[in-house]
């Protein structure tokens, strides 16, 4: 795969189509030609002298990629970070523990890291066919989880920033059935009822900015030890925040003239041991972040052994 001849009339079509088309259209374009990203795709065009004409109907900023900003006030306020969860792949007895010690410190904000759901069926990888008709049950059981924490945790603003395996999906429909993708009951919001659990809508790598100084995403980063991508990360982005997606627990600091600054990664609340990989270097837990205006302490709480530490005592 790859870009057409030039000189051939299929390249004069795709140049065409190329200078003017929407955002969506040039998505479409990628995947024709075979590149796994627009911007690979883009690369590839400018290096053979084609760009996009921002005057004649060009890509247009969506905001997608500006992180959504949260605001709170002055006096201290806690923020449950949870996540990784991979339903149907949750470790039930650690995330319910997880929910009984959140109803002890009874956060402010909960924000859900990504990746609840496995997306399994709609996954490039080879799949266990007697688990192809799952889909609706593994989404299913997510959705029990926020009507579970709309219950628990009532006073709670909550968060749902997707992650790769929430992104399957709109994958999957641009790649096999982009037709379906203009569909409200088609995406990730509808399917887990976020609106009747008033949970917000994040989209992936958007992130949430919390009093312009601690940025929480899923990432699109992984390294191989814990604390790796939280290093990375802080290379990607500067400043300070937490990221989902390594399954690790792990923290970067750095200090350099204009301050002190870290990065978190943020464990997962999925089983350690699920049927497609084995033995994975990965950590049960979850983190809260302690805020007081611009200043802020991110606790990390390891789950080992289904057993939790906090405030002097043990929780099983």
């Amino acid at each position: 795969m790859g870009l057409p001849q030039l000189g051939t009339t299929e390249f004069d079509l795709l140049e065409a189509k190329y200078e003017t088309c929407s955002i969506s259209e040039l998505t479409v374009l990628a995947n024709k030609y075979g590149y796994k990203t627009v911007d690979s795709f883009q690369r590839q065009m400018r290096k053979v002298g084609v760009k996009r004409n921002a005057t004649t109907g060009g890509w247009e900023p969506t905001g997608i990629n500006i992180p959504l900003k949260l605001v709170m006030a002055k006096e201290p306020k806690i923020i449950a970070a949870i996540g990784d969860t991979h339903n149907p792949y949750q470790d039930a007895e650690t995330l319910a523990l997880t929910e009984g010690v959140l109803e002890i410190v009874n956060p402010d904000v909960i924000v859900y890291m990504g990746d609840m759901s496995d997306f399994y069926q709609i996954s490039t990888f080879s799949k266990n066919p007697n688990r192809l008709d799952d889909l609706q049950k593994d989404i299913n059981s997510t959705k029990a989880m926020f009507r579970r924490h709309k219950a628990k945790f009532p006073k709670a603003d909550k968060y749902l920033i997707e992650g790769n395996h929430e992104y399957r999906l709109q994958s999957f429909l641009w790649n096999h059935a982009a037709v379906l993708e203009s569909l409200d009951c088609l995406k990730v919001g509808e399917l887990y009822g976020l609106e009747e659990y008033g949970v917000k809508h994040i989209s992936y790598e958007q992130g949430l900015m919390v009093n312009e100084v601690f940025l929480m995403i899923h990432s699109d980063i992984i390294s191989i030890h814990s604390s790796y991508t939280a290093k990375r990360l802080y290379e990607k982005h500067g400043g300070c925040g937490i990221c989902g997606h390594t399954h690790r627990g792990g923290s970067y600091y750095k200090r350099d003239r204009f301050g002190i600054w870290g990065w978190w990664e943020n464990f997962c609340l999925c089983h350690l041991n699920p049927d497609w990989i084995k033995n994975p270097n990965w950590q049960q837990g979850f983190s809260l972040i302690h805020f007081i205006g611009h200043r802020f302490f991110v606790e990390q709480l390891p789950i080992i052994d289904h057993e939790l530490m906090y405030g002097g005592r043990i929780y099983r």
